[in-house]
């Protein structure tokens, strides 16, 4: 009889971690919402579908490797490449993604010829920070103390730009402020700032400007609709509208769960919930950390097709404010408002728009303010009331509450810091025996591909070490 793994929470890294596991455990995953897939959510407005996020897709590999042993994985997965992916618009100028070195390089020159003339060293720069990280990090897990004492994670470790900020080492490659805003983006996919942040993570410009950026027809919740099939397929037990309550111990070790609805035995416990949450769920007082961003969200039905690209930015004036405010939990007087309208590459079915704006980690958020900095960027994308037929409002507080996670914190703990970006919590409790942690707010940290990765590696892991035979 096959020991029975079960995992708390149905997010990418449970889903993951659970198929990778499903051929040599009897896996359950049990989820308090309706879905799989967590933040990878389907919303209805009026006639459109909505993807709540992830909106941007990189690193096919990544999704396509978890899949490989369970069918074809690119025809699963087909992803397609964006030519030209994010628009980004500031004052007089505007930058437009794409992995065409050249190209870019003509739209930095239009800003800054030095800047333009710098773009082939940063990206020689981020692929090897990219490299380096998939190498020492992202291809490794954490377990205990040993894993972080080893000296070839310190030696590589030291090679990442550490001890320097993001925005600094920008600064080296791109004089001019408005350029460096542009690439200092990157930093609020892990939900943190380019000012705090360590120059490690400059290497997420590998995924859209080396690597490209994607999209899936059906869009990105089709990743968690293949995903769950083939948990089916494998025999995984799925409950949903499930939550565990409570967790029981004895010898160092959780042996049963119990939802609502009963009693179930456990061999082993992988926690894919917001790591402060499951530290209260065994019973532990979570330690305090500065907080990741969170998110303002519109979901825009639209009337007519509009011109947009299929990601657009509004940058705002004043960036190091931005942040300023957002760190000291507050929401700017004037924001960075990004929106994804993917019928911009499909041109099907009925044209949405999904607006973010970048907010603090606060569950009570001026929706009025919130609303206004949307209104503007409408109307700068050539939008106008008339064009919208339905939208709908998520502040910080639909983040808390739908996905369980501590005053709508999308990461966790920021990455403003050495510990909040290397020393994130580690993929296994360190007072119980049998209980392992995955997702964004652990090792190796947020992002979909990344989620994805860490699931899949701590699942490796586990087999291995348990005797499960697979290298």
């Amino acid at each position: 009889m096959k020991k029975r793994a079960i995992i708390i929470g149905g997010g990418l890294g449970g889903m993951a971690a659970a198929l990778t596991l499903s051929r040599h455990y009897d896996v359950h995953i049990f989820e308090k919402n309706a879905w799989l897939g967590g933040k990878m959510q389907s919303i209805q407005v009026g006639e459109h579908q909505f993807d709540y996020g992830p909106n941007t897709l990189t690193m096919p590999r990544y999704f396509w490797e978890l899949v490989a042993p369970f069918g074809d994985a690119k025809k699963l997965l087909p992803f397609k490449k964006l030519d030209n992916a994010t628009k980004h618009q500031w004052g007089e100028h505007e930058v437009t993604f794409t992995t065409n070195r050249h190209n870019m390089q003509q739209q930095l020159a239009a800003i800054d010829p030095v800047s333009a003339a710098n773009y082939p060293a940063f990206l020689e720069e981020v692929t090897r920070l990219f490299k380096l990280s998939e190498k020492a990090f992202l291809t490794k897990t954490f377990f205990s103390i040993k894993d972080y004492v080893k000296p070839s994670l310190l030696y590589h470790l030291v090679q990442a730009h550490p001890f320097e900020t993001l925005d600094t080492f920008l600064a080296r490659y791109f004089p001019h402020p408005t350029v460096r805003q542009l690439f200092g983006r990157f930093a609020t996919y892990i939900g943190s700032s380019p000012y705090a942040s360590p120059a490690t993570f400059a290497m997420i410009a590998y995924f859209e400007l080396v690597d490209g950026t994607y999209y899936l027809d059906g869009g990105a919740t089709t990743i968690a609709r293949v995903l769950e099939e083939l948990l089916l397929e494998q025999g995984v037990h799925i409950h949903i509208n499930e939550q565990i309550e409570k967790l029981a111990m004895a010898n160092n070790e959780v042996t049963f769960c119990e939802t609502a609805k009963g009693q179930y035995s456990a061999d082993m416990i992988i926690s894919d919930i917001d790591y402060a949450v499951a530290q209260t769920l065994l019973g532990r007082q979570p330690r305090t950390y500065e907080l990741s961003t969170s998110a303002y969200v519109e979901l825009i039905t639209l009337k007519e097709p509009v011109p947009l690209h299929y990601h657009n930015v509004l940058f705002s004036d004043d960036y190091k404010a931005e942040f300023q405010f957002l760190r000291n939990s507050q929401l700017a007087n004037e924001a960075t408002v990004y929106s994804c309208y993917p019928y911009a590459a499909t041109k099907e079915g009925h044209p949405g728009l999904f607006v973010l704006v970048n907010a603090p980690a606060k569950t009570a958020l001026s929706m009025k303010k919130a609303q206004q900095q949307v209104n503007e960027a409408l109307t700068r994308w050539g939008i106008n009331t008339s064009q919208i037929e339905a939208r709908k409002q998520l502040p910080p507080s639909y983040i808390a509450e739908t996905f369980h996670v501590m005053q709508g914190a999308i990461y966790g703990q920021a990455s403003n810091s050495l510990r909040g970006s290397f020393f994130r919590p580690a993929n296994k409790d360190s007072r119980l025996k049998n209980v392992y942690f995955v997702g964004g707010t652990v090792h190796p940290g947020g992002g979909s591909p990344i989620v994805v990765k860490g699931g899949y590696e701590v699942a490796k892991r586990i087999i291995v070490e348990n005797n499960n035979c697979i290298k």
